[in-house]
Parts: structure tokens; sequence; C-alpha cells
């Protein structure tokens, strides 16, 4: 058997080639939703270094709702077409909106801190 045969069988699992490129679609949004969750993370954590340094409490509210959102990626198993990508902006609009008000709340407290870890860096 050539690798072009095994090739198709092995996509024949998937009820032919459409339903394995909905599937590789499937997969390939709920990998784009976990990374983009997992950037705003680590976004938030910046953002809570910085209220640290300037004495104000982190914000906790904002790490629930990216573990809730994290929760709902394996939902997107059982949509396919136009409702997989509303229901992926759905998932991946309400991080970017938590991102945005953690930009606008803190952007001023990151800026700081970022420019004083750049001069730590440079002081001998």
């Amino acid at each position: 058997m050539s690798f072009l045969e095994g090739f198709f069988l092995w996509a024949a699992r998937w009820e032919g080639i459409e339903g394995f490129l909905a599937s590789l679609e499937v997969g390939a949004n709920m990998l784009c939703s976990a990374a983009d969750i997992v950037f705003v993370f680590w976004f938030l954590r910046i953002a809570d270094l910085a209220r640290a340094e300037q004495g104000r409490p982190p914000v906790r509210w904002r790490y629930g709702i990216l573990a809730v959102c994290l929760l709902l990626t394996p939902a997107l198993l059982f949509f396919q077409g136009p409702p997989l990508m509303v229901v992926t902006s759905l998932i991946l609009g309400i991080p970017y909106l938590v991102l945005a008000g953690s930009v606008v709340a803190d952007i001023r407290g990151i800026v700081l801190l970022v420019r004083r870890r750049m001069e730590a860096r440079r002081a001998p």
C-alpha cells in the first residue's frame, strides 16, 4: 500500500475528506483558543506584577473568566461550520475583552514596570 492510499484510508475514518477537514478545523480552533487564552493569562500576570509594585491588589475575577473560557474550549468539538466560528468567536472574544480592560486599567503601571526592569538590566 502506498503512502497516498494509506492517507485516504486514514482520512476515510472521518466519513470522507469533508469530515476530515471539519475535524482539522475543530482541532485548529481548539488549539488557537487555548493559545490565545494562555497569551491573555501571561499578560494578566504582568499586569498583576505591576499592580503589586504599586501596592494595588490583584484582580482575581479576570483569572476566573479566563478559566471559564478555557473550560469551554472543548465544547468546540460539538460544532461545525458557521456555528463553530460563532462559538469560537465568543470563547475568544471574552478573554480579549478582559485583556482590553486590563490594558486600559493597568497600562501606566505596566509601562513603569517594563521601564524599571529595562533600566535595571542596563545598570551595572
